[in-house]
């Protein structure tokens, strides 16, 4: 009851996304993403590399499009969370940490486009593992994921994102990242995405349901030649 009356009176993660959305709007969109990077972050440009390297050499343009979380997910102790959201130049998806001052991004990509301004945000909380930190390993076969197994009742919830028309099938390579809450509550993943261009990479996110992992999110940048 103590760490979920301190969860519910902590900035949520949505918060952390809409505070940065304000920022870019004021400040600029590299002011603003600067000031909430994680010392570890990491953007593909087009590679992955080093966010504070790649944002020292970015330059200003000017206010960011304006931007709206449109579904988050927190793990049960609140050291890790994600969004994604919508704007006027695209959808985009965040991976956020708690960092005993607030929450710092660690990783932001996003697909062109425009969008139309979402509903009501959907906000989703990893169950707690009873007893706290009893919760499950990630077991996976790799490289190849098919598209075909992320239909039917077993995902329903999932969200699936992709630059056009999703693949059939990806070809993974090695993980250019991975991460988890400090309770193993929601884990995170980025593999590179074989035979692709240059920077392509799958963001697959996984939330403790209290008997397993579900997998919540599946975003896939960068597939399209």
């Amino acid at each position: 009851m103590i760490l979920l009356a301190l969860l519910l009176a902590a900035p949520s993660v949505a918060d952390a996304e809409r505070t940065l959305a304000a920022r870019a709007q004021s400040d600029g969109a590299w002011a603003a993403l600067r000031a909430s990077a994680a010392p570890d972050a990491i953007v593909y440009a087009p590679r992955k590399t080093s966010a504070p390297a790649a944002m020292g050499r970015g330059a200003e343009t000017g206010a960011a499009p304006a931007g709206q979380p449109l579904h988050s997910w927190t793990s049960c102790d609140g050291t890790l969370g994600a969004t994604i959201g919508t704007s006027t130049g695209g959808i985009f998806a965040t991976l956020w940490r708690q960092a005993g001052t607030g929450w710092q991004w660690l990783y932001t990509g996003g697909h062109g486009g425009e969008t139309a301004p979402g509903a009501a945000i959907e906000e989703d909380h990893a169950a707690c593992p009873d007893p706290l930190g009893s919760a499950g390993e990630i077991r996976e076969t790799l490289p190849d994921t098919p598209i075909a197994t992320l239909t039917g009742r077993a995902l329903a919830g999932l969200v699936a994102m992709s630059d056009g028309t999703m693949p059939a099938t990806l070809r993974l390579g090695g993980i250019d990242a991975e991460g988890a809450s400090a309770d193993r509550t929601l884990l995170w993943r980025i593999n590179a995405v074989l035979g692709a261009r240059a920077g392509a990479h799958l963001l697959r996110l996984w939330s403790w349901d209290g008997r397993r992992y579900r997998l919540a999110l599946f975003d896939v940048t960068g597939t399209m030649s």
